[in-house]
């Protein structure tokens, strides 16, 4: 049996974000910061400066001429959505070489991304002043399962063929095989990265956050955009989505239901682009 912070121990490429990541999240986060400096910082590493031109010159900004500039991209599209594609370019470059050959990659780059812009949206339409963190929230709930299926790809592989769709039956075969399920593997990648504990936690009560304690409203959240990632995937309707979520969950993640349609259809049309903006097909 396995504990997740041995499967989070044997990828040693894990053990840290690529350093421009935690220089470019400083920048941002200070007030004083110029463009030009910013853009130097970014333009320093190649593949930020792909990611961010890519996302600036795509069809969901629809600008008529083509951006080539970083300073020019992040004017644009806005410090906030920066903050984004530098975290999901950057753990996505952290798990570049990662490529379990039984895991269906686009589907879970799309799943993450996905799940990403709806706890970001959820955070926005609830007032918070920080959702980069909800967006991490978002994109780390399934990283849990890439380091499964890295360090142990035959156990993950049988879990997968027999424990059926749901997330929380999934959960459950996986500490029956395995010992340990992908939140729990998912929080302690966080705690690896020196995250906030608040993140870790939260990744880690996101399949019952009825028990989380001062996380349950994030893992609430997180609950939920996760189903309804599965229900996206499943191709069912924007009504069955929304009358398949747990009443009691909405009401602990503090979601209002009738803003969850427009979100969702939002979310969606950010999702192509962004995927795109960081080289990831699709599907």
């Amino acid at each position: 049996m396995h504990v997740a912070q041995e499967l989070v121990a044997s990828l040693d490429k894990l053990a840290s974000l690529p350093s421009v990541y935690y220089r470019v999240r400083q920048a941002l986060d200070d007030p004083d910061i110029s463009l030009n400096t910013l853009s130097d910082l970014i333009g320093s590493d190649p593949a930020l400066s792909a990611a961010l031109l890519r996302l600036a010159n795509s069809a969901f900004y629809g600008y008529p001429r083509r951006i080539e500039t970083i300073s020019r991209a992040i004017s644009l599209a806005g410090l906030e959505q920066v903050g984004d594609v530098i975290l999901a370019s950057s753990i996505a470059a952290t798990f570049g070489g990662i490529r379990p050959q039984r895991m269906d990659m686009a589907r879970f780059w799309r799943g993450s991304v996905r799940c990403a812009l709806l706890c970001r949206g959820i955070a926005q339409t609830q007032g918070s002043n920080d959702t980069e963190r909800h967006f991490l929230l978002g994109l780390l709930a399934d990283m849990g399962h890439l380091v499964m299926y890295h360090a142990i790809p035959d156990l993950s592989d049988l879990v997968m063929g027999t424990a059926g769709m749901s997330l929380e039956a999934l959960a459950t075969r996986e500490r029956q095989l395995i010992g340990c399920d992908f939140a729990e593997v998912g929080a302690a990648l966080a705690q690896s990265w020196r995250m906030p504990v608040s993140i870790g936690a939260t990744v880690g009560e996101q399949l019952h956050p009825e028990s989380a304690g001062e996380y349950s409203q994030g893992a609430a959240v997180l609950n939920i955009v996760r189903r309804i990632d599965e229900m996206c995937e499943a191709g069912a309707s924007l009504d069955d989505t929304i009358a398949s979520l747990p009443e009691s969950i909405l009401v602990l993640g503090d979601i209002e239901t009738e803003e969850l349609p427009s979100l969702i259809v939002h979310c969606e049309a950010q999702l192509h682009e962004m995927l795109a903006s960081l080289g990831i097909a699709a599907s």
